[in-house]
């Protein structure tokens, strides 16, 4: 769950690292089950910056089903970088639930590029918080002219007759479709889709996203 008090959306990665370890059905958590995934080559970190809306997601602790309504993510560069911990991207993410509560992180979260020669394996938390606790955030593939990424929350780890899937906790959590665009265009969706089924995700996972009848990003 989310830390006390903190405000949550799409992409968090709370103080409680963890992963859901809750499976059923033919599922089984042995990772060498599921196929190693490769992040996007030449990632830019700077062109991916700015807002992103998101058209499917699998359920998380942190965003449930229930707030699958106008859901965005903002990314900014930060510089200087925050102070101790150094992280380099700030995060803003909104959702809201279906009775109309909103979802706003607000300035609390953070990014960092965790892999070395991988940038495009991030990571995050609370700006707040040591780097050890934040969660893995990889960016699978992104398209700036189509206007589209895949994200997961690290290396699927749960073996289904699907396919792999990660968690549903905190860390280690989540799969995501992303487009610049609000207004869904199913051609893009459909074609993320498939990027995601051929690196081996079971995109079962994936739920829509409404973004109809959205209000303006504060």
């Amino acid at each position: 769950a989310a830390p006390a008090g903190a405000a949550t959306g799409a992409l968090e990665a709370p103080a409680a690292a963890g992963q859901a370890n809750g499976t059923a059905g033919s599922e089984s958590e042995w990772p060498w089950q599921c196929p190693v995934v490769h992040t996007q080559q030449g990632f830019n970190l700077s062109a991916y910056m700015g807002t992103w809306y998101i058209q499917m997601q699998a359920p998380t602790a942190y965003l449930p089903e229930s707030a699958n309504n106008c859901v965005s993510a903002t990314y900014r560069m930060l510089s200087p970088p925050t102070f101790p911990w150094r992280y380099t991207v700030g995060i803003r993410n909104l959702a809201y639930e279906n009775d109309g509560t909103v979802r706003d992180s607000g300035d609390f979260l953070a990014a960092y590029q965790r892999g070395l020669f991988d940038p495009a394996k991030l990571a995050v938390a609370p700006k707040f918080l040591p780097k050890f606790f934040a969660g893995d955030y990889w960016v699978i593939a992104f398209n700036e002219d189509e206007g589209y990424a895949l994200v997961s929350g690290g290396q699927p780890y749960i073996k289904t007759d699907k396919g792999c899937k990660t968690g549903e906790g905190v860390n280690n959590a989540g799969l995501w479709i992303f487009t610049r665009k609000q207004q869904r265009d199913d051609i893009i969706v459909y074609k993320v889709r498939n990027i995601a089924f051929e690196a081996g995700f079971d995109i079962n996972v994936l739920n829509n996203v409404n973004q109809t009848g959205c209000p303006a990003i504060p």
